[in-house]
């Protein structure tokens, strides 16, 4: 009798150093994964930020050359992580947070500009609409 309790212990303690074992190596495959979702998340609001701040360039330099009073209404949707918009002279600077450190996507436009924009995640309604000397964008 006393080598069955033993087997079964021994069964027990192997079947822990198993599960064990098997658990070390998902540790690895769990950080990269999370390493690379990151990387991809970064990315993809990199590209959402360019394509958002060439949406504003093309429609303020569209109403400048057309005149006044053209005026434009974009939808556009604002991802997360952007800190802030930055609207002056001839320039629209969005400040965007990222896990590496903060950076800056820069659009310059034909026209002078002024105005504000929201920095919120969601869909923005921005107008934009030329006036004699400079191009007004709001949201």
């Amino acid at each position: 009798m006393k080598k069955r309790g033993n087997i079964k212990s021994q069964i027990s303690i192997e079947f822990l150093i198993v599960v064990g074992i098997a658990f070390l190596m998902t540790i690895p495959l769990i950080l990269i994964f999370y390493q690379q979702s990151s990387t991809l998340n970064t990315d993809i609001t990199s590209s959402q930020v360019e394509k958002v701040a060439s949406e504003i360039r093309d429609a303020a330099d569209e109403v400048y050359y057309l005149g006044p009073p053209s005026k434009k209404t974009i939808s556009i949707y604002m991802p997360e992580d952007v800190q802030s918009v930055s609207i002056n002279n001839n320039k629209i600077i969005f400040l965007v947070d990222s896990p590496i450190g903060d950076y800056q996507v820069v659009k310059w436009t034909v026209a002078n500009l002024s105005g504000t924009m929201a920095s919120h995640t969601g869909i923005h309604h921005v107008t934009v609409e030329a006036y004699d000397t400079y191009v007004d964008i709001n949201s």
